[in-house]
């Protein structure tokens, strides 16, 4: 049985599955609206397109969560930085500290000991030399030829002050006339020198003394003899100004046969004018 075929106006309007409409009135079929029908996997693309924009979307707030997890690490580690470097910066600051005070302290105790150790070894020069003129004027007070008192005279002006001069000439005028009828030889040596104090451009100290004068009496030992001189400084150099015997430990005489005699005054001179 053939099939019946159906009049245009059987057909339900917009049946045309995409193909032209027939008009009515017979006229020519029209074409298919291309905007009305949807072309072919146009579904699937769009579908596509939208979990793309998902998927950009989802990425774009796992960066944005990254990076704000980001911002709060080194913000962390920006304040965990900055704690360590402050902590650090104090300590350096503290260090530096102690090594200033520790550098002052050292230079200022290398200043002490350097200008302790001068006054000290000045102090010790000065008592050095006081030592060696009070020997050395010892030993030329008491050592005298009787036929050279000139030399004599000149070897103690050479090391005493002028109060000294001035006392010697007093007290050694009425002996030259002695020692010289007599023909008197004297010699000394220094036991010892003792440096009682040096202040201030002044010093005392003791000597003691061993002499021998040989003369027409005999020959006169006075050992250990007690000298107390006191010094000034002047000119740079030690003088001195004042001279007393204090007396000899042991004094022995004999007479020119070498008979022990007891002892005489001898003709030596001396001074007890005290330092001013």
């Amino acid at each position: 049985m053939s099939p019946i075929p159906q009049q245009p106006d059987d057909l339900p309007q917009g049946a045309g599955s995409g193909r032209g409409e027939v008009p009515e009135d017979g006229g020519e079929p029209t074409e298919p609206d291309a905007a009305a029908v949807p072309a072919a996997g146009a579904a699937p693309e769009a579908a596509a397109a939208d979990r793309s924009a998902a998927d950009r979307a989802a990425a774009e707030g796992a960066t944005s969560d990254g990076a704000a997890v980001e911002g709060e690490a080194a913000a962390g580690g920006a304040e965990r930085g900055g704690s360590r470097g402050g902590s650090r910066t104090w300590r350096a600051r503290l260090v530096g500290a102690v090594a200033a005070v520790l550098f002052a302290a050292t230079a200022t105790a290398a200043v002490w000991f350097w200008t302790t150790a001068d006054r000290l070894a000045e102090e010790k020069a000065e008592r050095v030399a006081v030592a060696a003129r009070a020997g050395e004027f010892a030993v030329a007070l008491q050592t005298y030829d009787y036929a050279n008192l000139q030399a004599y005279r000149d070897q103690v002006f050479a090391i005493s002050g002028e109060d000294f001069e001035k006392t010697y000439d007093e007290a050694f005028s009425p002996l030259e006339g002695v020692i010289t009828s007599m023909r008197a030889n004297s010699s000394a040596s220094v036991r010892g020198v003792y440096v009682a104090e040096v202040t201030e451009g002044r010093a005392k100290a003791i000597t003691v003394v061993d002499s021998q004068v040989t003369s027409t009496a005999g020959t006169r030992r006075m050992l250990g003899t007690y000298m107390e001189l006191g010094l000034i400084k002047t000119g740079g150099e030690w003088k001195v100004n004042d001279a007393t015997v204090m007396g000899a430990a042991e004094e022995l005489v004999t007479d020119p046969n070498g008979k022990a005699v007891e002892p005489a005054p001898t003709p030596s001179p001396s001074t007890t004018k005290k330092d001013k």
